[in-house]
């Protein structure tokens, strides 16, 4: 009797279905999503100081060799990937090049890139506003007459904020525009370099 009793009471029991699922646990995307792809590209201030990469001239003050800001240009490469709402991460590569009358520094990186965008849930009218950070693997050499080339390769690192705006839904996805403000750096042994940029970005996202 009581077997019967409990298979009369678990068949009695409303099957569930999905508006019963929490809100909180409703997390389809909203504003960006799928694969994403882009470019940011402008200009700013740069420099750069080391030695030759040759062991027996690091740390030398007659191989030492050093460049005040200049102006430059650069541009970053972009392929990600739009987890959620509020955070795309992927691949970037990124070159840059500062030159004044004599001097001349040009430095290029390739890594990870995370990008993040801490309003997209609590105030979605700034769901456009992110940060980023990227690092990896960079390489810098600075050219000037009066001194030896100095270079190296080893680190490169980034951080930002931008700004993205919506338009032109295509594909199934649509495309953002914005400003970018951005400082990189590489570095290693024997050569540093840094650069300030603000740059125009645009990116496309396979979804929504």
């Amino acid at each position: 009797m009581v077997p019967l009793v409990l298979a009369d009471a678990v068949s009695a029991a409303p099957a569930s279905s999905p508006e019963d699922v929490p809100s909180y646990l409703d997390v389809a995307p909203k504003f960006r999503n799928g694969l994403v792809v882009g470019f940011a590209l402008g200009a700013g201030l740069g420099q750069g100081g080391g030695y030759p990469n040759n062991s027996q001239e690091i740390g030398d003050p007659q191989y030492h060799s050093s460049s005040g800001l200049m102006p430059g240009a650069g541009f970053t490469f972009l392929v990600l990937g739009a987890l959620t709402d509020y955070l795309n991460v992927g691949f970037w590569y990124g070159s840059s090049n500062f030159r004044s009358t004599d001097d001349r520094v040009r430095a290029f990186g390739i890594g990870l890139r995370v990008e993040a965008f801490p309003f997209a849930v609590a105030y979605p009218s700034l769901e456009g506003l992110g940060a980023f950070t990227e690092f990896g693997l960079g390489s810098a050499r600075l050219t000037t007459p009066s001194a030896p080339e100095a270079e190296g390769t080893q680190s490169y690192a980034g951080v930002g904020v931008f700004y993205e705006w919506s338009f032109a839904h295509l594909l199934g996805g649509h495309l953002g525009v914005g400003p970018s403000l951005e400082y990189d750096a590489a570095f290693s042994r024997p050569f540093d370099a840094y650069g300030f940029l603000a740059s125009g970005r645009l990116v496309f996202y396979g979804g929504n």
